[in-house]
């Protein structure tokens, strides 16, 4: 008798972990801000300007960790240990080369570039020691986020997020203590916060491993590579990985100029599009979160070899996942009544550019949802190289030269300028949905 499909309580478990620990993440950012917020505009600005460069070095890292979730998920379906080990590994050793890549670009190249961004000397010098401390961050996290990676696809899925609650208030208290200086701790101002984080980080990172050495993963210890030699393991780990990692480099750089480009518009619609590009990242993550854990078992299913359960599996789940939009839809249509209430001392003219783009702000999260979907599945099973190149042609073909076209050159309303974005979801639409239903992507990956 044939086996039935994962239902959705199965993905629903993996969901809503990822989900929380995404959301969590926000939180120790959002509480980070509201601290270093007492110490003035200036240490805000220092603090954004260094986000901002750690942001692309953390975002590498959480694109090749999904990489490690794949091909992880599929050797757990395939009840392979070997190429359990080989994932883990091979995730572990990529993502430290990251980080130090990524050390050595701020240990010698940071003040040239904050230097660049700002021209007020206190604010430099803040900028530039919080990069500094932020190394140990990125390091603690290239172990921390491999292994929670690993724990999702092999069925630990609460480990992590377990793991960041208690990180939330531990974080917030030490930050405060070494920000304010408290009890006898000295005041550091904003490199406090970057301390907090970091110590915080490797107190989780000995969490994650003490629960690892606690479960026994001995397998993790075991001889034998998939592909015979280690070298060679992580060359083919890291032949899967790069097309995802890529993807989110494109998107990044890509967001990254237009947003400089939304710059140029009335500073009212500037302002309206900023606000809305935060609430579209922020209601994102729910869905994000549901297909992620869609990919780990259609990995799951793939390693198996249950081909024939791939089809009703992600069919029912797909469903989901657009009900999730639906409700993201319906929030948005009340977006300028949401407005009126959390942003009450904004212009008005304000207000009408939200008005005037709000029909393309319902449409949108059910594009991209699904797209979410297609990309995940697309990744689950090797395709990933094929998702990279959708993404990378419509936003490098499409999406800004027509931003800058538009913004510059034409200098049209706003309504317009956030069409592109609607646009890019539909242009997008088209390869991924063709390429689902093709059935060419159900084939596992070769490690």
């Amino acid at each position: 008798m044939e086996k039935k499909p994962p239902g959705n309580m199965a993905v629903y478990a993996l969901a809503w972990p990822i989900g929380m620990n995404a959301i969590l993440q926000q939180a120790i950012l959002l509480i980070d801000t509201i601290l270093v917020g007492g110490l003035g505009e200036e240490a805000l600005a220092a603090m954004g300007i260094a986000t901002s460069i750690a942001g692309l070095i953390l975002g590498v890292l959480f694109a090749f960790s999904n990489g490690t979730q794949i091909l992880v998920a599929q050797a757990f379906g395939a009840s392979s240990n070997t190429a359990l080990k080989s994932g883990f590994w091979s995730g572990i050793v990529i993502g430290l080369l990251v980080a130090a890549i990524g050390i050595v670009f701020i240990i010698f190249f940071r003040d040239a570039i904050i230097t660049r961004l700002t021209d007020v000397p206190s604010i430099a010098t803040m900028a530039s020691t919080y990069l500094l401390i932020s190394t140990v961050f990125i390091i603690g996290l290239a172990v921390s986020q491999n292994i929670s990676v690993f724990l999702y696809a092999t069925g630990h899925p609460k480990i992590p997020f377990y793991s960041k609650l208690c990180e939330l208030p531990f974080n917030a208290l030490l930050s405060y203590l070494l920000i304010f200086g408290v009890w006898g701790v000295p005041a550091l101002g904003l490199a406090g916060a970057a301390i907090g984080s970091a110590i915080t980080v490797v107190l989780r990172t000995g969490f994650l491993f003490l629960y690892m050495k606690q479960v026994k993963f001995a397998y993790l210890l075991s001889p034998g590579w998939t592909n015979n030699r280690f070298s060679s393991t992580v060359s083919a780990f890291l032949s899967n990985a790069l097309p995802i990692a890529g993807t989110f480099i494109s998107m990044h750089f890509a967001f990254t100029l237009c947003l400089m480009l939304y710059s140029q518009l009335k500073v009212h619609e500037f302002a309206a599009l900023t606000i809305l590009l935060i609430w579209i990242r922020t209601s994102g993550m729910l869905v994000t979160a549901w297909c992620q854990a869609m990919g780990i078992w259609v990995g799951r299913l793939l390693g198996q070899d249950s081909y024939t359960l791939l089809d009703p599996f992600v069919k029912k789940a797909w469903k989901v996942a657009l009900c999730l939009s639906v409700a993201i839809a319906a929030i948005f249509s009340v977006t300028p009544w949401l407005f009126d209430i959390f942003y009450p001392n904004l212009d008005d003219k304000t207000h009408d550019a939200v008005r005037l783009i709000l029909p393309m702000l319902i449409i949108l999260p059910l594009v991209r949802s699904s797209n979410v979907v297609c990309g995940n599945v697309l990744r689950a099973s090797g395709q990933a190289s094929y998702a990279f190149k959708v993404h990378v042609s419509t936003q490098w073909l499409f999406t800004v030269p027509v931003t800058a076209l538009f913004v510059l050159v034409f200098k049209v309303p706003i309504v317009w300028v956030f069409g592109i974005i609607v646009a890019e979801e539909l242009l997008k639409a088209i390869p991924f949905h063709l390429r689902i239903a093709s059935g060419e992507w159900k084939q596992r990956i070769e490690i």
